[in-house]
């Protein structure tokens, strides 16, 4: 009975120390860093890929007149009407009130457009766009916009000390368009001046994908 328990016993002790030493030699597995969430958005690729080449012309306009570049302003401004022409809106026609309502403001878009182009002075076409990045943004807050988050900034003195202008930024950094790098009294002291009056951002961050 004794050598039984006996053998039992070191059976037993074999068993564990295998065990113990399969586990403690098995190698880890490195996964790799942790993935972070995936964004996603609620629009088509379509109507996405004509929406950011809408912004990608409009923050190139905006560059040209923070640059006081007359030569560039009429280029980025064809760029910019040819952008709006070919947004895909009818990408949201399965929610009747938002496509409607965006249709509308679209219109107003081209209307300032065209009198952006037309416009004759830097200072004219200031104005024009001043409106136009208003019904932009209206535009962008209707539809929900949800590629990338877009700061409204505005400068409290664009068209005087009491008239302010606003407009889109990819980034809360300034540079102004109204005064920018050449003003005739301020040269470009009063590039950085103003800042975000809101914030579009309608990302979503999809957490059930790892």
């Amino acid at each position: 009975m004794k050598k039984l328990v006996t053998v039992l016993l070191i059976a037993a002790l074999l068993i564990i120390g295998a065990w113990f030493l399969f586990f403690r030699s098995k190698p880890e597995v490195d996964n790799g860093p942790i993935q972070q969430p995936l964004t996603v958005s609620k629009h088509t690729d379509m109507f996405n890929q004509s929406a950011n080449k809408m912004l990608a012309s409009y923050y190139d306009l905006t560059e040209a007149f923070v640059n006081w570049d007359s030569a560039a302003v009429n280029n980025r401004s064809s760029e910019l009407k040819a952008a709006i022409d070919s947004l895909k809106l009818s990408e949201l026609q399965r929610d009747t009130i938002i496509y409607e309502t965006a249709v509308g403001i679209r219109d107003n878009v081209k209307s300032e457009m065209e009198g952006l182009i037309n416009d004759k002075s830097l200072e004219e076409k200031r104005l024009a766009f001043n409106s136009l990045t208003q019904y932009v943004y209206d535009l962008l807050r209707t539809v929900r916009y949800d590629q990338s988050k877009i700061y409204f900034q505005e400068c409290p003195m664009a068209f005087g000390d009491d008239h302010p202008g606003n407009w889109l930024s990819k980034s809360v950094d300034v540079r102004n368009p109204y005064l920018g790098t050449q003003h005739p009294k301020y040269k470009d002291k009063m590039l950085n001046c103003g800042g975000p009056r809101d914030t579009l951002n309608f990302m979503v961050a999809d957490t059930t994908k790892h």
